[in-house]
């Protein structure tokens, strides 16, 4: 039976309950019911209508969900998460079975009970609406960089407000109820050229409104049980993941406006124990985001403990058990095949990365220079074939040239046609030519090094090669009305007993400057983590030298104990 005492401490835990007075927890405490259940227990059954709200005290369960092709399964709980409120907040059935993993005790409220809760304890809807929205856009959603196999589980998923799309669309519909009026007017004046000219900006207003919306649409936070994370994506160009393990964080603060604060939105600023900081910028539910982070932050602080205190045990057990030393190893006669180096180009392979600048694998971030950059390269080859295509449709309009497909059905051969093609051909393969050289002029970020690497078509590779150990100072620079606008720039690079090296060009610098420093700080910390074990490793072998010294010692006394003196009987009789 769980006491009062420790139910109030198991409910202080939780984020749900953030905010609650003390009277509140003491009421919701006396109103949990106490279920015991057994390894293999059914807890919840998908399809079934739910009655019930379940938080788990000690114990694991498995999520699982059924589908056509088969079964899923979704996530592994551990106490203090909890399930079920989705379909008591939304009268839905159950979309998923949960099964207990071994001897699992459960708090859990009736359906009556939990809306008599929400109606008494107002804060408590808010932050219970916090988590149905999680979990339902996280179930429309799939990431790729999850760590399935190590039991991630994403608890916070959230866009920007609301708020902010309404702004980003407050000057598009501006806009376009101009152009609107302006077309109006054309159709009633039947002026072509003003029906032509807001028709054609009203289409833009429309696409540039389009594009707003979809790029605050791809921008989301994500809390899991180890890490928080922000994605930004731009269509096509950009796209980006930041992002803080719980285990480094070491403090967490929310920022809001008067704005913000009536409309339940700011910033959330995640500051780790390395000194980077990672912003969480107009966020829903700040607050209630910002105690969901604080919570599994403190669980990965105790989690980190408790591996720590398994990991000295382990150790001590492993010299203390060790009766002699292991046999030396003979190396092996057989080389070991060396990994294959990969291709620094590999990643940008697709039409869907034709006009990236930035791509992300699971430990390498590349840089193209902005497009800018590549329009001033293949303006003129552009340009030529824009004129091109224009020059055919003119002919094939007013001179009524054959099409190309009935040149083909009727095997005919227009002299015009083929110094159009080859006119073609050559032009394309000059803007192509350059289009490449632009590709390969790429910049690189390791967990351990940055690079600069330069292709040229059909030509050698030239590379400068830097150390994140031996960067000594960053900052960035966008010089111009040109780059201010269209947000590019360059990144400087201090590097300490070497040659400086410049990311020149690339799209959001600031935002390179981050990466390139949040990679440096992770591998300080990896260092720090190496050194902390390699303590952990001596101090173990002190340990184990004075157990073994001890042992001895206690042992040589027992000896001395028990050998008799000269003149004295021995253990079997006379002397």
């Amino acid at each position: 039976m769980i006491e009062l005492a420790q139910r109030i401490e198991f409910l202080r835990r939780i984020h749900l309950f953030y905010r609650l007075e003390d009277e509140h927890f003491e009421s919701v405490a006396r109103k949990a019911q106490e279920v015991v259940c057994q390894p293999g227990d059914i807890i919840v059954r998908q399809g079934a209508i739910g009655d019930r709200f379940y938080m788990i005290y000690s114990g694991t369960v498995t999520i699982t969900r059924q589908k056509p092709h088969g079964g899923q399964t979704l996530a592994k709980l551990v106490p203090g998460d909890y399930f079920g409120e989705e379909s008591l907040l939304t009268s839905h059935k159950r979309n998923a079975t949960v099964t207990a993993d071994g001897k699992t005790v459960l708090l859990t409220f009736s359906k009556d009970d939990f809306k008599q809760l929400l109606k008494t304890v107002h804060q408590l809807k808010a932050n219970f609406e916090v988590a149905v929205d999680s979990h339902r856009l996280a179930r429309s959603m799939e990431f790729k960089w999850l760590r399935d196999s190590d039991g991630e589980v994403i608890y916070f998923l959230a866009r920007k407000h609301p708020i902010l799309l309404f702004r980003m669309l407050l000057l598009p519909a501006f806009l376009a109820t101009i152009a609107l009026l302006g077309l109006i007017a054309g159709l009633l004046t039947q002026n072509p050229w003003l029906e032509g000219i807001t028709g054609i900006g009203l289409a833009l207003i429309l696409l540039w409104a389009g594009w707003n919306a979809v790029d605050w649409g791809n921008d989301y936070y994500i809390v899991t049980n180890q890490r928080v994370v922000w994605l930004e994506k731009v269509v096509g160009i950009y796209d980006s993941r930041q992002e803080a393990p719980l285990s480094a964080i070491q403090r967490i603060n929310v920022q809001t406006e008067f704005v913000g604060r009536q409309m339940d939105y700011g910033n959330l600023i995640v500051r780790t124990i390395v000194g980077s900081t990672l912003t969480l910028r107009n966020v829903n539910h700040p607050y209630q985001a910002a105690a969901l982070v604080e919570e599994h932050w403190k669980r990965s602080k105790q989690s980190s403990r408790r591996m720590e205190e398994t990991a000295m045990r382990d150790a001590l057990r492993e010299r203390l058990l060790r009766k002699q030393a292991a046999p030396a190893v003979v190396p092996s006669l057989v080389e070991k095949p060396q990994p294959r180096k990969k291709n620094p180009y590999s990643d940008q392979r697709g039409f869907a990365n034709f006009f990236r600048v930035r791509f992300e694998g699971m430990s390498t971030i590349t840089y193209r220079k902005h497009w800018v950059v590549l329009i001033e390269k293949t303006w003129l080859p552009g340009l030529i074939l824009l004129a091109l295509f224009g020059w055919l449709i003119f002919e094939i309009v007013t001179i009524k040239l054959p099409t190309i497909p009935t040149l083909i059905k009727n095997a005919g051969v227009d002299a015009l046609l083929v110094v159009w093609l080859l006119l073609f051909v050559i032009i394309f393969t000059w803007w192509f030519y350059r289009y490449i050289d632009w590709s390969n002029d790429i910049y690189q970020v390791t967990p351990d090094q940055i690079l600069d690497i330069n292709k040229r078509p059909l030509g050698e590779v030239t590379s400068d090669i830097a150390s994140l150990d031996n960067i000594l100072h960053l900052e960035y620079e966008r010089r111009g009305l040109g780059q201010i606008l269209f947000n590019y720039g360059n990144v400087h690079i201090t590097i300490g007993g070497g040659k400086d090296m410049i990311f020149e060009d690339v799209y959001s610098p600031s935002a390179v400057q981050d990466d390139i420093e949040r990679r440096r700080l992770e591998r300080i910390a990896k260092k720090e983590e190496a050194a902390v074990k390699a303590e952990r490793e001596r101090m173990a072998d002190w340990f184990a030298a004075y157990h073994h010294s001890t042992e001895e010692l206690r042992q040589a006394e027992e000896e001395e104990k028990n050998t008799p003196e000269e003149g004295e009987p021995g253990p079997g009789g006379l002397v």
